[in-house]
């Protein structure tokens, strides 16, 4: 398959808050998995030596290159310049076209062996490691689905997940992606680990991340959040921007047992009150919170 690669370089004087913006109109127009390039992690195992905080950022995105590519891409250029006339945002686009392995050849060059906490190391497949005493190495070949745990939002999922994960029976991972986190939960103690995802490249590939993870009690379904599964889940993780996330709270109580635990990530600081306010019309009550580098991570039971 044919794709366009459309990669937007941006500057504001609120660069987190523009960046959640322009996902938001990639989101639009069918789009749901980037690649994002803004600061670096002080993390050792990143190949950088220290902290950096780019000027400019950059969203990277795929359109299925067939007869609308260039519509959606004319779209989203009137949905940028709207956006930099309120923002004061300064963006250039810029566009190629790739094949499936192209884009897949692409994660290599941002995506390298990480220590995300004491015990858990992501490296990806294409790289050796030799673990220390104590550590669990989790394999992931992105492919064509989104996940590799190097981006804030994903590792604050593992840290919650390494948090109460332990003695869990059935896991849901709602955008599962690359099956990162259904990987990370069995490997933490989850008996059974299901995913959900609404990209069809996500089966095949999160399929093969969990057997290389020698992970054999899990099932992937390719549907629209929770639209598609009538099991209930001790523990529940999802991974989604804010306004997926609000429309998944209308419907997420059908899968949940008494007392389960309820792992949400993928929102910014400034959304945050947004998000608090709808869990309280829901039977949530918050037990955690984490956040890093404005991105924030909630964990909630649900009563």
């Amino acid at each position: 398959m044919k794709w366009l690669r459309v990669k937007v370089d941006y500057y504001s004087d609120f660069i987190k808050e523009t960046k959640e913006k322009i996902i938001g109109i990639f989101s639009e127009l069918g789009v749901n998995e980037f690649e994002f390039i803004d600061f670096f992690t002080e993390n050792a195992l990143d190949f950088h030596k220290e902290s950096i905080v780019n000027d400019t950022w950059t969203i990277i995105g795929y359109f299925p290159n067939n007869k609308f590519a260039r519509l959606k891409l004319k779209m989203l250029s009137e949905k940028l310049e709207e956006l930099s006339e309120t923002e004061e945002m300064i963006f250039t686009v810029y566009t190629n076209e790739c094949d499936e392995n192209e884009w897949k050849d692409e994660w290599k060059k941002y995506f390298h062996t990480t220590k995300i906490t004491d015990k858990i190391v992501i490296k990806p497949s294409w790289e050796d490691y030799t673990p220390s005493e104590g550590e669990t190495v989790i394999k992931i070949d992105p492919g064509m689905a989104f996940g590799t745990g190097t981006h804030e939002t994903t590792s604050l999922c593992i840290k919650m997940l390494e948090k109460y994960a332990q003695g869990k029976k059935n896991l849901l991972d709602i955008g599962c992606g690359s099956g990162i986190l259904m990987i990370v939960g069995a490997k933490l103690g989850a008996e059974k680990v299901d995913g959900i995802d609404i990209d069809p490249a996500v089966e095949s590939v999160a399929k093969e991340n969990l057997e290389d993870n020698e992970i054999d009690n899990f099932s992937v379904v390719i549907g629209n959040l929770v639209d598609d599964t009538d099991k209930k889940y001790d523990i529940v993780v999802s991974n989604i921007l804010a306004d997926t996330l609000m429309a998944l709270l209308d419907d997420i109580e059908k899968v949940l047992e008494p007392g389960a635990l309820v792992i949400f990530s993928g929102i910014l600081k400034t959304r945050k009150y947004e998000i608090l306010e709808k869990t309280e019309k829901h039977n949530f009550e918050q037990i955690d919170e984490k956040e890093e580098n404005g991105w924030i991570s909630y964990v909630f039971e649900y009563k």
